[in-house]
């Protein structure tokens, strides 16, 4: 069995979601995709949007396609989850003969100072997309990623695939970007982040 696993806030879910998952489904052999929603991200202070309310969004978006599992495990343990606990969660869920985890080049090239690195190393082929921000700008994306594979010994594979605008942005100018957010939860989305402006 073949299985992958996206993992993030989706604080909210957009288009550059939606394309990194038809992108995985299309590059890689896999048997299940598991679209792993955070409780709450550790490498952020707290989340804007309810967690059950961010999965249900994201679920709505991927009812389309086949393979794959929005889950709620780390929503579950109702607190910052590692993704050494989650894949071991899922390895011994599925007991898969290849496991995925897909993330973009920023977080790639940080990997190295998480938790658990060298387990995570040992289990995991990282699935690395292009991330085009003014942090990280459009250079040769895929022999950064490859070297920085090589120098510290992970399995890597580069997905051709990048996106400019991080769920921050989106939600700093929601009806400029409105466009971005899947339509079947887009009035949901900007209503949502509407009321928290009025708190």
């Amino acid at each position: 069995m073949n299985l992958a696993i996206f993992g993030g806030s989706f604080d909210p879910p957009h288009k550059g979601h939606v394309g990194i998952i038809e992108s995985a489904l299309s590059a890689l052999r896999l048997d299940l995709l598991i679209v792993l929603v955070a409780y709450q991200n550790p490498l952020k202070a707290h989340f804007r949007i309810s967690a059950q309310k961010r999965l249900a969004w994201i679920k709505k978006v991927c009812e389309k396609y086949d393979k794959i599992l929005c889950s709620d495990y780390e929503i579950l343990q109702n607190k910052p989850v590692t993704t050494k606990e989650s894949m071991e969660y899922f390895k011994n869920l599925y007991k898969p003969s290849t496991m995925y985890f897909i993330l973009g080049q920023d977080n790639f090239l940080q990997l190295p100072q998480w938790s658990y690195f060298e387990v995570l190393r040992e289990n995991l082929c990282f699935i690395v997309f292009n991330r085009i921000t003014k942090d990280c700008p459009n250079t040769d994306s895929r022999k950064i990623c490859e070297n920085f594979a090589q120098k510290h010994n992970i399995n890597m594979q580069f997905l051709h695939f990048s996106y400019p605008y991080a769920s921050s942005l989106i939600i700093q100018n929601l009806e400029y970007y409105k466009d971005e957010i899947p339509e079947n939860i887009r009035y949901d989305v900007i209503e949502s982040y509407k009321l928290l402006h009025k708190v």
